[in-house]
């Protein structure tokens, strides 16, 4: 193990581990060094210039300020592919899943500029996508300081509940459940107008620091109050021991490509589609 793994899994406490598992979320302070900061400033710049298949300008034309959403980037620029693949995310990843192997999954970008209304949505994270299991793990990765106003809000404890929410897109809030699974899903709840009811937890960060949460708890953000800062952040999703292929009724957001799975294959077997980040090679 390399002198900057340990001292990234330094700061990751034996109560971090167990703050994850029982809130679903928590924030762990200065894990990542500048060098990888710097490629991630320069992957999200890349990324503006050059929108991929993704990228979406998610605020409405009379929205003051802008905000813009990507993902997969780490397939097409080399900065992120850099991050995902040799930055010590993926250690910090299997010590707080208690997961012996780390796959990379796919990466997201949000980018609020300065004065931007559009908020997202309170949503689940895994009902997005075609993974089953209870070893996965976002990380959510400001290069600018934040306010915990404008950070990621997150409801404690929601990976336990029992309820699967509605899928909505966040540009235009239109529901993608349908079909026959699609009473497996209930409303979100009105967590806006009812903040008082729920146990919400946010953090005020700098670069370096990270929020990892479940992809199973409910999250959102506010728009970016801000007058002069940007608040730009990589949002990256890990996968480990117990990540299988799982159905999902209707449209997937990343979709999954390169390989055939069946519900119930273990996803991190094929490092083709989600490449082995630990153990190191």
């Amino acid at each position: 193990m390399d002198a900057e793994i340990r001292r990234a899994l330094a700061r990751v406490s034996d109560a971090d581990v167990d703050a994850y598992e029982r809130d679903g979320a928590c924030c762990l302070r200065q894990v990542f060094e500048s060098k990888w900061l710097d490629l991630i400033e320069r992957g999200i710049e890349h990324d503006l210039r050059d929108p991929g298949p993704y990228g979406r300008v998610q605020s409405p034309p009379d929205d003051p300020g802008f905000f813009y959403t990507d993902y997969y980037m780490w397939r097409r620029i080399p900065e992120l592919r850099r991050f995902a693949l040799e930055s010590p995310a993926g250690a910090v990843a299997a010590r707080l899943m208690r997961s012996e192997r780390v796959a990379f999954f796919f990466d997201g970008l949000f980018v609020k500029e300065p004065g931007t209304c559009k908020a997202s949505a309170w949503h689940q994270d895994q009902v997005y996508y075609n993974v089953d299991g209870e070893q996965a793990l976002v990380m959510w990765i400001p290069i600018d300081p934040v306010s915990a106003d404008a950070s990621l809000h997150t409801v404690r404890g929601a990976h336990r509940w029992t309820q699967r929410f509605e899928r909505r897109m966040l540009n235009d809030g239109r529901d993608i459940s349908f079909g026959e699974d699609a009473g497996a899903y209930v409303p979100v709840p009105d967590i806006e107008s009812r903040r008082d009811e729920f146990d919400i937890m946010s953090f005020d960060m700098e670069p370096g620091d990270v929020v990892v949460f479940h992809p199973m708890m409910l999250h959102g953000a506010r728009g970016n109050p801000s007058a002069t800062r940007r608040r730009r952040a990589l949002q990256a999703t890990w996968l480990g021991d117990d990540a299988v292929y799982g159905e999902r009724p209707g449209d997937v957001e990343p979709h999954i490509t390169g390989h055939d799975f069946k519900p119930g294959d273990c996803l991190i077997d094929v490092e083709s589609v989600f490449p082995r980040v630990w153990p190191r090679a």
